[in-house]
């Protein structure tokens, strides 16, 4: 029997359409709850972190760096419920793609915990060690009271440790030193730098230094880098088999300008160039933004990321020549902040820093990893929805992986990643010219420490201008405060 569609009723057609309907909306339903649970599985098996701090402790200040055999080596610090200061380090375990149980490096009760100028550790061609830590004695009329960096060395892979020293044990404790760096050289010592104290300078710019190991001695005698730095911010240290040392900070220019500075020695730290400041950001601040640069270099290029607040700020990334002129600048992003960078053998460059982003009422702060090679930047974010991630550091474990170690609310993260991953295209590219940077030239001397209309210290590095009245030389901080002395000048005669 055949049937004619047009003969099958209306109450027919529209009962099957409605079933085709619902049917259809179940396996849309059935297919979101199924790509939701691949997504949490996903989430919980790709993307969440591993835990390296005890839960029951205020962990922070993660470092990372390698021993003399290449291997991942990861420090940190806990304050337990007592108030009581713990060091730790930790080897890479290969086998196991984790690290090993964690060691103690005994520190000073006076140590001082942050960000900036957290204790980090250094391994000599040797297999000596050396940990270094600040410590702070109560001044009074000073916030953070009396700076000093000590340093201790192990060598029996860390079972013991020799008594803590100060970095500059033969010299008295005139003023604070404080946000230092440390890294292995070629020839198998220590390189170190921080930020000392210009007792006719105290109250403004902090000068540079470095010193460097001597066997089982101790340091040397430090190098004076640069006599004008940014107060507040780490230095940072990078080398080559060759013997060249890089030292990157932020510098204090004329006008409380703040850009990024560097210096280099092709000896092995006996020598150093004359320093240059290269960023070009002319960001002029009152007051130390506590965010300090990240440096790694290859045959005779440099790699430099940092942070500034100028007119165009975020994270940014240059590369500089053998001569340390910029030829590569761009914003790796807006938002970001405290950016380290590591390098890949094959030459990538990884830079990691930390994104702070609202959501709703709410403000969250996120990792992102980038990639910089030949081919251009690439992206990865490495973080969960809704944390609080920040000082992000990484170091390179083989030719393809990295580990990415962060603070987050009080503990530490870490994560083991393959570059190959980081393949997302940024939205802009923020490649910009290149301008070279003239330093302001070193002024004659003047006959007042201090600028006659702000107050502001100065000296015959420091001046931006100069006038000449009465036979006497006369310095300003800036432009405007010579004009402004310039036309009351009427007023003094």
């Amino acid at each position: 029997m055949e049937f004619d569609e047009n003969q099958i009723p209306n109450t027919f057609l529209l009962i099957n359409l409605s079933k085709m309907k619902n049917l259809f909306i179940l396996s849309i339903a059935l297919f979101t709850i199924l790509q939701s649970c691949s997504n949490k599985e996903n989430i919980s098996k790709l993307q969440r972190p591993n835990l390296l701090s005890d839960t029951n402790t205020k962990a922070s200040c993660v470092f990372l760096t390698c021993d003399q055999h290449k291997n991942p080596v990861i420090s940190w610090v806990q304050i337990d419920n007592n108030g009581v200061k713990h060091f730790y380090f930790a080897n890479w375990n290969n086998q196991r793609n984790s690290f090993s149980p964690s060691i103690t490096i005994p520190v000073l009760s006076n140590t001082s915990i942050h960000e900036e100028g957290m204790p980090k550790i250094a391994f000599k061609g040797n297999d000596t060690i050396v940990a270094t830590f600040e410590t702070s004695v109560p001044v009074k009329n000073m916030r953070f009271g009396l700076s000093d960096i000590h340093y201790e060395i192990s060598f029996n892979k860390g079972k013991t440790w020799t008594t803590p020293k100060p970095i500059e044990s033969d010299s008295s404790h005139i003023g604070s030193r404080s946000f230092g760096n440390i890294i292995r050289l070629s020839d198998g010592e220590v390189g170190i730098t921080w930020l000392g104290t210009d007792p006719n300078n105290a109250d403004h710019a902090r000068p540079v230094y470095f010193a460097k190991s001597n066997g089982n001695k101790g340091f040397g005698k430090p190098i004076l880098i640069e006599n004008a730095g940014c107060q507040c911010c780490r230095t940072a240290l990078s080398t080559d088999e060759r013997g060249h040392i890089n030292v990157v900070f932020r510098d204090l220019l004329p006008g409380s300008v703040r850009d990024i500075g560097i210096s280099s020695s092709v000896d092995n730290g006996q020598n150093f160039s004359k320093p240059i400041s290269f960023s070009n950001d002319h960001w002029v601040i009152d007051g130390c933004p506590h965010d300090g640069p990240s440096i790694v270099s290859k045959d005779d290029k440099k790699y430099v990321a940092w942070f500034t607040g100028a007119q165009k700020y975020g994270v940014f990334y240059a590369e500089l020549d053998k001569n340390n002129q910029m030829v590569t600048k761009r914003q790796l992003n807006p938002n970001g902040r405290f950016v380290q960078l590591c390098l890949m053998p094959d030459g990538e460059r990884i830079a990691a820093y930390n994104v702070e982003y609202q959501q709703k009422d709410s403000f969250y702060s996120k990792i992102i990893v980038n990639k910089i090679n030949d081919k251009g930047l690439f992206e990865k974010l490495i973080t969960l929805p809704n944390v609080n991630a920040s000082y992000p550091v990484v170091q390179a474990i083989g030719d393809q992986r990295i580990i990415v170690a962060w603070t987050d609310n009080n503990r530490i993260y870490y994560k083991l990643l393959n570059i190959a991953s980081i393949t997302e295209i940024p939205a802009e590219n923020n490649t910009e010219e290149v301008i070279p940077f003239k330093r302001p030239r070193e002024m004659p001397k003047m006959a007042l420490s201090t600028d006659p209309v702000c107050g502001m210290k100065i000296n015959e590095k420091t001046a931006m201008d100069t006038t000449l009245e009465h036979g006497k030389i006369i310095g300003f901080c800036s432009q405007k405060c010579k004009e402004t002395f310039l036309q009351t000048a009427e007023a003094r005669r």
